[in-house]
């Protein structure tokens, strides 16, 4: 088999021959002269004289006529709500169910409803959706109509005062219980020391204290008459009585004691000694009457205060009879203490009142609460959890978990540089408030302290919860005060993202056990007039109860369009809330400029705040539009060049992301190393780029391996990049720019290209369309739109296009032009105006077509490697490829250069 003659590497600048340019000797002798086939480059001049001639009378129709049946009508690229669509008023509850979707609400009903342990919920869902408010929301419209929880009361336990007692009373009974206890105390805090004033008690009291004198007086007489008989004296004194000797009916002077012998000193030592044990006998003996006297005094006074106590208990008793069994008993045990210790009632407030002199003496800035530092604190009861009768159950969210504000805790209060507490200093926390009820807890603030979730966990495990110190759990002080738990009943609701979720399931064996009802939230709800409603509702009530100003359908319908923006499709509305909090909250203050206190936000002013959001945010995108038009990044929005794509990226700045072209080159030349990713050389590629550019490698082989290995070295560069590149959405650029290189055929630099590819040649969706779309079309227009500058895309993409106003604006009167299309074949097409080639059945491309262009450029290629493999070298290049003949071009299709 003859050998074909080698052909020049066309995809280098020396390769390229302007018209006129001479020509080089064929070196194969004998060789048929062949016409020369030429190709107009960007930085080349136009065909002239023969060729033009020839190209102009063999022409077909101008590649626009193709271009055309791609285009994108502009009613698909950009969304606008009818704002009638959408009520005056809209419900502020009414979007809740259809904003969590069938699927979530249904399993938060499970989870919800579900009587049996474990079947707690954690809803999954991205942190932008900010999905709790609408979960408290619906938990709020499921718990409704449904009984009251219990009131939680402590109460002071009398046989163990260490542990506090909770009662569960019925909804709205705890405030009346906490009412009877603090009146009946009050009350007999009067009543019972009145009982001193009682005549009969008076009576009684002068007669005892006759009594008491009387004796006394027999006492001190029989003192006096032991003293005489020892040779004493005894003079009453303060407190007791004072002995002293007498010689001769007179008291002895110091002088005549000092005087006397020391047998009489003796005797009289020894007779001081006997009187001092009798007087210590009469002195026990007064002491003996005085509380005889007193508990005499108690006695009657006792009688007549338990008669009182039990008149104003046995009031009481009947009135509190419908708060149960536990209560009776309760109230059992305070009437017999009262009853006991009924003199606490008389000198309750005197010592109150000496604490306090005493506090303000040692300290005056000190806050006094005489009345909790009193005995008769006992008598109280403390209101832990209160419900308003017929209420329905608690939903809690709680923003700050911590420990005493979840489990509850023991307040202390400072007396005297000591830290004191009792059962009145109880204090509920998240656990016991959301009893009978539902608990909502965000993940990411719970899982800040590895002992709260610990607790959590035991909580949930026995259904009780105890208040605790808060600083009990880390040992620093011990207490004396264990309260009781409390039986809780409550359904909590953990929301987290998907990761914690697999995080938690992975780490804590307890987790799954715990929370079996796993809800996912979608970042986007379909798009329905339900919905469109349900998400108005939703940020309606977002913005009364921000306080901003009300906005008019026109303006929620322009929320409602840029909902569907961010969600990137035009069948869905996003919701991730943040971005349209904060474009309400800033139309809210744009309508305050415009028109003052009474302004009502309108279409313009939302409008206008999600315009200067971007600006706001926008310095990196204008500096790096900046930089193209100055020429310092290299970028052609016009001509054709071959080899060279403008592709399209995605930038992110902070909360803004923006395309931006970037120009992506390939270069053909001889070698097997097939694709050659400078990415990847420079190791500034990810793996999903190198991936792309191995399906780009697959493709290839596909199309064009199939009877031969494929030998050439295809280098593939995004110039001017100095950052890491990832991501496949430029997989379908690159193609383009190695099938240009191959066929030496120039693509139009006014067509951005996006989308990734296969190895079966078929255009796939890629993310960020609108940005990167917005991104050319911002350059192009900053340059001077031609009215022949686009996008080429995949079609897989058109249901996620949601332009702004003013590129849908530019593509309606026909300056900007989008381009879908679902293979390589279209793509190529369109990008160079010269059919891609189908086939024959003798199994060639169309010579003309850009295939078979490739295809004789890889043959030529393998042709130069095996001659230049072998002993004979590399014979010079040939001036041309083979002939083009004029069947040819007619067969190829719409082959025109330009």
């Amino acid at each position: 088999m003859a050998k074909r003659p080698p052909t020049p590497d066309r995809g280098s600048s020396s390769a390229l021959k302007k018209s006129g340019s001479p020509s080089r000797p064929d070196v194969n002798k004998g060789a048929r002269k062949k016409p020369k086939e030429t190709l107009i480059h960007a930085d080349s001049s136009p065909p002239s004289g023969p060729v033009r001639a020839w190209l102009d009378a063999n022409a077909v129709p101008a590649p626009d006529a193709r271009r055309k049946a791609f285009r994108v009508a502009a009613a698909d690229v950009a969304l606008k709500t009818d704002p009638s669509l959408l009520p005056e008023t809209p419900d502020d509850s009414s979007g809740v169910f259809e904003m969590l979707g069938p699927i979530a609400r249904h399993a938060i009903t499970l989870g919800l409803t579900a009587r049996e342990a474990g079947f707690h919920v954690f809803v999954a869902a991205a942190p932008d959706i900010q999905i709790e408010e609408e979960v408290v929301r619906y938990a709020q419209g499921l718990v409704a109509g449904r009984e009251t929880p219990y009131d939680i009361v402590y109460v002071h336990d009398f046989d163990h005062p260490e542990a506090p007692q909770p009662l569960l009373l019925p909804a709205g009974a705890g405030p009346v219980l906490v009412e009877a206890l603090d009146v009946i105390v009050e009350r007999l805090k009067v009543e019972v020391p009145a009982i001193g004033t009682n005549e009969e008690v008076q009576r009684a009291t002068q007669r005892l204290s006759r009594e008491l004198e009387a004796r006394n007086r027999e006492i001190l007489t029989g003192l006096e008459t032991t003293a005489k008989t020892l040779g004493f004296g005894i003079r009453p004194v303060q407190g007791g009585v004072q002995t002293f000797p007498i010689l001769h009916g007179k008291p002895l002077s110091a002088e005549q004691l000092v005087a006397l012998d020391e047998s009489t000193k003796k005797a009289l030592g020894e007779a001081e000694d006997r009187l001092t044990q009798e007087v210590e006998k009469a002195a026990a003996l007064v002491r003996e009457q005085a509380a005889k006297y007193g508990d005499a005094r108690d006695r009657a006074i006792g009688q007549l205060a338990e008669a009182v106590i039990k008149k104003a208990m046995g009031k009481l008793r009947p009135a509190l009879a419908d708060l149960g069994a536990e209560v009776a008993r309760y109230l059992e045990r305070v009437e017999a203490a009262l009853i006991e210790d009924w003199a606490d009632l008389v000198e309750d407030s005197i010592d109150a009142r000496r604490r306090v002199a005493e506090e303000a003496e040692a300290n005056e800035s000190y806050e006094h609460d005489p009345e909790h530092a009193t005995r008769l604190a006992r008598f109280k009861v403390n209101l832990l959890v209160s419900h308003e009768e017929g209420a329905p159950p608690p939903v809690i969210f709680e923003t700050n978990p911590t420990y005493p504000n979840l489990f509850g805790f023991l307040e202390r209060r400072a007396r005297f540089g000591a830290l004191l507490t009792d059962f009145t200093r109880i204090r509920p926390g998240s656990l016991q408030a959301a009893s009978g009820g539902v608990l909502v807890l965000r993940v990411a603030d719970l899982m800040t302290d590895q002992i709260i979730w610990e607790r959590m966990k035991r909580i949930l495990r026995e259904r009780r919860v105890g208040a605790e110190d808060p600083l009990g759990p880390l040992g620093l002080y011990a207490t004396t005060l264990r309260p009781v738990p409390v039986p809780i009943a409550v359904r909590v609701v953990l929301v987290g993202s998907p990761d914690q979720y697999a995080a938690l399931l992975d780490a804590d064996p307890d987790f799954a056990a715990l929370f079996r009802v796993k809800v996912e939230i979608e970042p986007s709800i379909p798009r329905t007039p339900e919905t469109l409603r349900a998400l108005d509702a939703s940020l309606m009530a977002m913005a009364k109860e921000r306080g901003w100003r009300p906005l008019d359908r026109g303006a929620r319908a322009r929320l409602l369009d840029f909902a569907t923006r961010l969600a990137g499709d035009r069948q869905k509305l996003s919701l991730f809330r943040a971005p349209l909090e904060e474009t309400a909250a800033f139309a809210s203050a744009v309508a305050s400029m415009r028109t003052g206190a009474a302004a009502v936000v309108r279409a313009d002013d939302v409008q206008t705040a999600w315009t200067e959001r971007r600006e706001r945010a926008g310095a990196a995108e204008r500096h790096v539009r900046e930089m193209t038009l100055r020429g310092e990044v290299a970028l052609d929005t016009d001509g054709m060049r071959v080899g060279v794509v403008n592709g399209l990226s995605v930038y992110t700045a902070g909360d803004v992301d923006f395309g931006q072209p970037m120009r992506i080159t390939a270069v053909v030349s001889l070698g097997r190393e097939g694709i050659v990713d400078v990415e990847h050389e420079a190791q500034l590629g990810g793996a999903i780029h190198t991936k792309g550019v191995a399906i780009v490698r697959g493709y290839l082989a596909r199309t064009f391996g199939q009877e031969r290995p494929l030998s050439l070295r295809a280098q593939i560069a995004f110039e001017q990049s100095y950052g890491e590149i990832d991501g496949d959405s430029a997989s379908s650029s690159e193609l383009f720019g190695v099938l240009s290189a191959l066929a030496d055929v120039p693509i139009d630099q006014g067509i951005a290209v996006t989308g990734s590819v296969n190895q079966l040649g078929e255009i796939q969706a890629i993310g960020g369309v609108c940005a990167k779309i917005e991104g050319f079309f911002e350059l192009c227009r900053a340059r001077g739109l031609t009215g022949r500058q686009g996008v080429l895309l995949p079609k897989a993409n058109l249901q996620q296009l949601v332009l702004r106003a003013d590129v849908a604006a530019a593509i309606a009167d026909g300056q900007f032009h989008l381009y879908a299309v679902d293979t390589v074949v279209d793509g190529i097409e369109v990008l160079t105006g010269v059919p891609a080639g189908v086939r024959d059945a003798s199994g060639r491309f169309p010579a003309a077509s850009v295939f078979g262009r490739v295809e004789r450029r890889i043959i030529e290629i393998a042709e130069r490697l095996r001659d230049a493999e072998s002993p004979r070298g590399i014979p010079p290049a040939r001036e041309s490829m083979e002939d083009v003949s004029h069947a040819d071009l007619e067969g190829a299709g719409d082959y025109r250069t330009r």
